[in-house]
């Protein structure tokens, strides 16, 4: 992967200069939400590769309905988490509503099916589902739950083995293979992403940059940096030292003045992520074992301490008690140089004047070999199937169908135009996004939550808490005793 992002950025580097030679829930202000709605260029969307599932052609379910158990957490008034990927019933004009509707009515022209949307709304909870496959009703053809609400789901038996199912395709690239390999427990297999949704995209962890403040204070290029291999945790906390300035002058940091870093208390648990450190490493058998503490994880997390922990070099919305939309604000000011956020939050950038860029999480040190991310396991919506679904066939079919067509309409509408094009400002960016939707890391250790492992360095990291070590021997052995569980449960399920 390193080769592949140095030469990726070469080349985007090199055309971008001879083209210069010629979640807390608010809904956007008006200005974000006009460019939300700005159609992309003619021509912007790539043609379609031409990926197509593997389902007789012949194939026609005379006008069946096909029900999707949509991931709507909060509800329509929520623009960030409402339901993107199945909500669009006409064309608008909006790019990414009308690649999804193309996206519905090709396969519902194809396979003759109407795919219907159930929108849930109530923080992730799986109720609806829960209740449906209790009375057997197979309301469900297929569902989207987030990570914590999944591995609850199916462990109480309530969703079916996606690797056991006959013409999956789980091998096929419309799946994302990092979650196929890593999500799987004792090999069997119940939650996955891929392209038939974007939800889960929204949610993964990155950092952005002002380039105007890395051009004025004289700092090396960010891009640069990760091409060469050394965008490292002791690189970022050395640039993000060199800012920090009272501009009002009344003799402390707050929300007035500049920073070198604008975050919140999710970064510490990614940043180590980035840093290769496995919460959980699954073993030959297929089961994880708990792997989180060691010496390199004390370091990493020291590592960041040096930048997260000084409150005259970083500001933590979560720390201080506002909004995620305040520190954006500041972004959006020139008053920080880094922002750590979340995919969703590029779109609140665009009518900032100051060019800025997108920069994966960092690596630990030179010599790891690749990038890593995650996703949020509160929001990102993934991929299952309910138990009590009456077509198995039906279902599997219909759920390729759409996430082949995801990827030839609905992925490039989203990388190549909501995110590219109106997101981002250069095309190293671009380089960059797609180093992060391949580098994706689920780690079940973190995204369940095991213990409150998953957790531990949030708290931490709010009240400025440096003993990890310590912390982290309080809670071992419920740590322990939480996958032990947790193996019990997929065992029986294995056991039938």
């Amino acid at each position: 992967m390193k080769k592949n992002v140095a030469l990726i950025l070469a080349v985007l580097m090199l055309a971008s200069f001879a083209a210069c030679g010629g979640d807390s829930g608010k809904t956007p202000d008006a200005d974000t939400q006009a460019a939300e709605n700005t159609a992309a260029p003619e021509g912007a969307v790539e043609e379609a590769t031409g990926y197509s599932a593997n389902i007789p052609e012949d194939t026609d379910y005379e006008g069946r309905t096909f029900t999707v158990y949509a991931y709507d957490p909060y509800g329509e008034s929520n623009i960030t988490w409402y339901d993107a990927d199945f909500a669009a019933t006409e064309e608008n004009g909006e790019t990414l509503n009308d690649a999804v509707y193309q996206r519905t009515i090709f396969v519902e022209e194809k396979y003759n099916v109407d795919v219907v949307s159930a929108q849930i709304s109530g923080s992730g909870s799986f109720t609806n589902l829960k209740k449906s496959v209790t009375a057997g009703d197979g309301a469900y053809d297929i569902a989207f739950l987030n990570s914590r609400d999944g591995a609850t789901a199916a462990q109480r038996g309530y969703l079916l083995n996606l690797a056991a199912l006959e013409n999956m395709q789980l091998d096929q690239p419309w799946w994302d293979q990092n979650s196929v390999k890593e999500m799987s427990y004792l090999n069997q297999l119940y939650l996955i992403t891929g392209d038939i949704g974007t939800m889960y995209k929204k949610s993964i962890g990155v950092l952005l940059f002002n380039k105007q403040m890395t051009s004025s204070y004289n700092l090396e290029s960010p891009y640069e940096l990760v091409s060469s291999n050394k965008w490292t945790i002791d690189k970022f906390v050395e640039m993000s030292a060199t800012v920090s300035e009272d501009i009002n002058g009344d003799g402390k940091m707050d929300q007035s003045d500049k920073f070198g870093l604008l975050y919140y208390c999710d970064f510490m648990a990614l940043g180590l992520i980035g840093a290769d450190v496995k919460f959980t490493t699954k073993n030959d058998e297929d089961i994880p074992e708990l792997t989180f503490m060691s010496d390199k994880t004390v370091s990493a997390f020291e590592k960041y301490t040096k930048i997260l922990f000084d409150p005259n070099l970083s500001l933590s919305w979560s720390k201080i008690g506002v909004p995620n939309e305040d520190l954006m604000a500041m972004f959006s000011n020139n008053q920080g140089l880094f922002q750590f956020n979340e995919f969703h939050s590029i779109t609140h950038m665009r009518t900032m004047d100051a060019d800025f860029g997108i920069l994966p999480v960092p690596l630990y040190d030179e010599a790891q070999a690749s990038y890593y991310h995650t996703i949020n396991p509160h929001v990102a919506a993934m991929f299952c199937i309910a138990k009590d679904i009456k077509d198995v066939s039906f279902s599997v079919n219909i759920a390729n169908a759409l996430a082949a067509e995801s990827k030839n309409v609905l992925t490039p509408a989203y990388n190549e135009v909501y995110l590219k094009y109106k997101g981002t400002r250069d095309n190293e960016s671009e380089a960059i996004l797609d180093l992060v939707f391949s580098s994706l890391r689920y780690d079940l250790g973190y995204l369940n939550n095991w213990g409150s492992l998953g957790g531990l360095t949030l708290g931490m990291t709010d009240a400025y808490q440096t003993d990890l070590t310590s912390r982290y021997a309080k809670i071992e052995s419920k740590v322990i005793t939480a996958m032990d569980k947790a193996t019990a449960n997929y065992q029986e399920l294995a056991a039938g």
